[in-house]
C-alpha cells in the first residue's frame, strides 16, 4: 500500500508537471508487494477476524490500514459478503448525478480519451462522490461485468461503514492519494484488486470525489502496477483544474448576466469602455439616448458615438472618478445630461485602469440658463417651490425626519408632489446611494413579488434565464420609494414587513438570503389607517412604514404658491421651446387659479399651463386660453357669496386639518384681521372668509 504525504501532494497540486516529472517525484513512496508479503497480510487478517489479534502489531501492516480494519469490524461489516454495500434508489441517484454533473462530465471526457488504453490494459476506472458512492465506471466490458456482480454499479454506497477498508475511503479519510493492494482490502470479494485513487478537491481543500483505477491481478503482476498511482494523480489534477476553470467561467458569466440585468433596469444610460476606448457594453437606455442600435456600436470607438468632449482621458490618467459632469450630448443639443465617469481596474490594488464606466442621466430642466441662488445650492428641498405657510411647515418637518431612521409615510392627494418630497428626503440623507421608485398600483398582482424581490433564472414561466435583480436589491445603500402603497397586495405585506425588520431578502426561486440596507419612504393618497381598520392593510406594516407621517398640503391650500408655480412652468416650457419672451397671466386668470379646486393639484396645473401656451396668440394668458374642463361647474370651488357645505371637525380629512390649523394660527397672529391674514396666507379675502365659515372659525 502506498500513500503520498499531504505536504508532497500539495507540492504536486501546485505544479503543472508532465507525467514523467510527477512519476520521478512520487517514485520514492512506492511500496512493493510480493507473494510472501501477500500471504503474511492474509494470515494477519485471518487472526484478527477469528481471534481478535491486534493487526497493529504486525510488521507488514500500515497503521492507517490497521485502524481502518478495526473500524470496519466495529461497524459490523461482513468481510465475506458477496454483493457489497447498499444502493440509492433511482430518485436519489438522479439527484446525486444532477448535483455532480460537472465533475462527472469532466472525468468522463478524460476517461473517454484513454478508454483504449484502459481496455487493452484490463483496467477499470471509476469515480465516486465525497462519501464513497459510485457515480460511474468505464473500462473493458468483461471487467465491468465482473465488478457489477459484486454491486459495483452507479449509486452503490461503498463507504467504509458498509464494505470496510477500501481504496477510495482511504483517500477520503486521509485526504491524499492512496494505492491499496489485494489483502489490505477488508472484504474478500475485492482482495485480488489493486486500486489507485486520488481525491478531487476544490480550491478550499474540500473533497468533491475520488478518481480510481482498479485492476485485477495476481501478486506477481502487481509489482509492475504499483507506479500506476502517478498517472492517477495526474488525471485527478487535470479534473480539478478543469472543474475550477468551469466554476470560474460560470461565476464570471453569472456576474456578467447580473450586471447586465441590473444595468437594464437602473433607469440610466450605462456604457462600458475598454482600455482602447471602444464600446464594450451599452444598455437599452443609452441606446435610446443616442438613437442608435447596439450592434452598430459594440467594439467601435466611443468618439464615433459621442462627439461631446467628456473628460475620459482625465479619469484614466488620474484614476479618480468624476460625478455629475454636465454636458449637452450631440444627439440632443437642447437637452443637458449629467454623466458619471468611473475608472475600471482589474482589482482594488491595481494602479492600472483598463476602461471607464459611464452613467448618463437627463437633466429635466436645463441648468444652463437657470439662475440658482446661493441659498438653493446644496439644498435638496429647493426643487419644492413655494413659500406658503402650509408648505414650509411640511418641508421643515421633512428636513427634520430625513436624518432619523424609521419609515416615512407621505400622505397627500394625487399630484401634490409626494415623489418630489421622497427624492428630497433621499438627497438629504442618502444622496450617494440609489433612489429606486416603485408605483404599487402599476404592477400586476402576479408579478409583484418578483418585481420587488427579484428572481433566479427559470423560477417561473416567462422568467429570464439569467434571473433578475429586484427593486429592493437595487435600492441597497439608498432609498426605496413605494408610491401608492395602499395598492400593495395584502398577501405580500407580511413578506415586506419581514424584509424591513431583518434587512435581508430571498429572490423568488432562490435558496439564500441577500443582505440589504435601504431606507423606505412610502406614499399614499388614501386613508391608510381606515384601510387598517377595514382589514385591507396590515396594522404592523402600517406602523413600520408610518414612523414619521408627513401630510403634503393640496395645491388649493397653498395660496399664492399657485401663481408662482404657474409662472415657473411657463418659464420652463418657453425655455425648452427656445421662446425668449414669456407670456404673462392675466389678473382674471390669477383670481380664477386662486379660487379653483385643483383636484389634480400641481400635475393638473402643469398640464393647464402647457395647454394655455399652445392656445395663446399674444403675450397674455386669458380665460379663453384655458381648457374647457376647468369651467365645469362640478369642478369649480364655490367662491364668495355662494353657500358651501360645512363639515364637523371629525369629518375633516388630513389635508383639511392642516389648512384649518394654518388659518387659525394666522388669524391669531394678526388678531383676527382678515385682510392681513389673506396677505400672509397668500389667499384672496373672499377665500379666507369662505374658509373661516367652512371651518367654523370665530373671529
Amino acid at each position: 500500500m502506498e500513500a503520498i504525504g499531504t505536504q508532497d501532494f500539495e507540492i504536486l497540486r501546485g505544479l503543472n508537471l508532465s507525467h514523467k516529472a510527477e512519476g520521478n517525484i512520487i517514485k520514492e513512496f512506492v511500496v512493493e508487494m510480493d507473494t510472501a508479503r501477500w500471504q503474511a497480510i492474509e494470515s494477519c487478517k485471518e487472526h484478527f477476524l477469528k481471534y481478535g489479534v491486534d493487526p497493529r502489531n504486525s510488521l507488514y501492516m500500515y497503521p492507517e490500514v490497521a485502524d481502518s480494519w478495526i473500524r470496519s469490524k466495529n461497524y459490523g461489516v461482513d468481510p465475506y459478503q458477496i454483493k457489497l454495500g447498499k444502493n440509492l434508489n433511482s430518485r436519489e441517484l438522479k439527484a446525486l448525478i444532477r448535483d455532480k454533473v460537472s465533475m462527472i462530465d469532466i472525468a468522463y471526457e478524460f476517461i473517454g480519451k484513454n478508454i483504449d488504453l484502459l481496455t487493452v490494459s484490463n483496467y477499470h476506472m471509476a469515480l465516486t462522490d465525497e462519501h464513497g458512492i459510485l457515480l460511474f465506471s468505464a473500462g473493458e466490458k468483461h471487467r465491468i461485468e465482473t465488478f457489477e456482480e459484486i454491486n459495483a454499479v452507479p449509486g452503490a454506497i461503498w463507504t467504509e461503514e458498509l464494505i470496510g477498508t477500501n481504496c477510495h475511503s482511504m483517500c477520503i479519510n486521509l485526504k491524499k492519494p492512496v494505492q491499496l493492494i489485494g489483502p489490505y482490502y477488508y472484504c474478500k470479494a475485492v482482495t485480488d484488486n489493486i486500486g489507485s485513487g486520488t481525491p478531487i478537491m476544490d480550491e478550499n481543500g474540500n473533497i468533491l470525489g475520488v478518481l480510481l483505477v482498479i485492476s485485477v491481478a495476481s501478486p506477481e503482476k502487481q509489482v509492475a502496477q504499483t507506479n500506476l498511482l502517478s498517472w492517477v494523480i495526474s488525471a485527478g489534477l487535470a479534473v480539478e483544474s478543469q472543474l475550477r476553470l468551469k466554476k470560474q467561467t460560470y461565476y464570471l458569466s453569472l456576474a456578467n448576466k447580473t450586471l447586465k440585468s441590473t444595468m437594464e433596469v437602473i433607469g440610466e444610460g450605462c456604457i462600458i469602455l475598454d482600455w482602447k476606448m471602444n464600446v464594450a457594453y451599452i444598455n437599452l437606455e443609452a441606446v435610446e439616448i443616442f438613437n442608435i442600435k447596439e450592434k452598430d456600436v459594440i467594439g467601435k470607438p466611443f468618439s464615433k458615438l459621442c462627439k461631446s468632449n467628456l473628460p475620459i482621458n482625465e479619469v484614466l490618467d488620474t484614476g479618480k472618478p468624476i460625478y455629475k459632469y454636465e454636458i449637452p450630448l450631440n444627439t440632443h443639443k437642447s437637452l443637458n445630461y449629467e454623466v458619471d465617469l468611473e475608472p475600471l481596474s482589474n482589482n482594488e490594488k491595481s494602479q492600472e485602469n483598463n476602461g471607464v464606466f459611464l452613467r448618463i442621466r437627463k437633466i429635466q430642466q436645463s441648468k444652463k440658463n437657470e439662475q440658482v441662488s446661493d441659498q438653493e445650492k446644496g439644498n435638496p428641498f429647493a426643487p419644492i417651490m413655494g413659500s406658503s405657510k402650509p408648505l414650509q411647515i411640511i418641508v421643515q418637518k421633512a428636513r427634520n425626519v430625513a436624518h432619523h431612521d424609521g419609515g416615512i409615510l407621505l400622505i397627500g392627494e394625487s399630484g401634490t408632489g409626494k415623489e418630489l418630497f421622497a427624492r428630497a428626503i433621499h438627497d438629504e440623507s442618502r444622496q450617494n446611494g440609489p433612489f429606486i421608485a416603485i408605483n404599487c398600483a402599476s404592477i400586476p398582482r402576479s408579478l409583484f413579488e418578483s418585481e420587488l424581490f427579484g428572481y433566479e433564472g427559470g423560477s417561473f414561466t416567462g422568467a429570464e434565464r439569467s434571473g433578475r435583480v429586484g427593486k429592493i436589491e437595487l435600492a441597497r445603500g439608498g432609498t426605496l420609494f413605494l408610491d401608492e402603497i395602499g395598492e400593495m397586495p395584502l398577501e405580500l405585506q407580511p413578506v415586506l414587513l419581514r424584509v424591513l425588520e431583518d434587512k435581508q431578502i430571498m429572490r423568488v426561486g432562490g435558496t439564500k438570503y441577500i443582505p440589504v440596507d435601504f431606507r423606505v419612504v412610502a406614499a399614499t393618497n388614501k386613508d391608510l389607517w381606515k384601510m387598517v381598520l377595514d382589514k385591507e392593510f396590515r396594522e404592523d406594516l402600517y406602523f413600520r412604514l408610518a414612523v414619521f407621517k408627513l401630510n403634503i398640503p393640496p395645491l388649493r391650500a397653498r395660496g399664492n404658491d399657485i401663481l408662482k408655480l404657474a409662472e415657473s412652468f411657463i418659464e420652463e416650457k418657453c425655455r425648452d421651446a427656445n421662446i425668449k419672451k414669456y407670456p404673462v397671466i392675466s389678473p382674471e386668470v390669477c383670481e380664477f387659479f386662486l379660487n379653483y379646486d385643483w383636484i389634480g393639484n400641481v400635475r393638473q396645473l402643469k398640464n393647464v399651463i402647457a395647454y394655455s401656451l399652445a392656445m395663446v396668440t399674444g403675450n397674455t394668458i386669458k380665460k379663453n386660453h384655458l381648457p374647457d374642463e376647468l369651467f365645469d361647474p362640478n369642478r369649480l370651488k364655490k367662491i364668495a357669496g355662494e353657500n358651501e357645505e360645512t363639515k364637523s371637525l371629525d369629518e375633516l380629512s388630513s389635508m383639511e386639518r392642516i389648512e384649518l390649523e394654518a388659518i387659525k394660527d394666522t388669524m391669531k397672529k394678526v388678531k383676527n384681521n382678515v385682510k392681513d391674514a389673506a396677505d400672509l396666507l397668500g389667499l384672496g379675502r373672499s377665500t379666507v372668509y369662505r374658509k373661516l365659515k367652512q371651518y367654523h372659525i370665530e373671529f
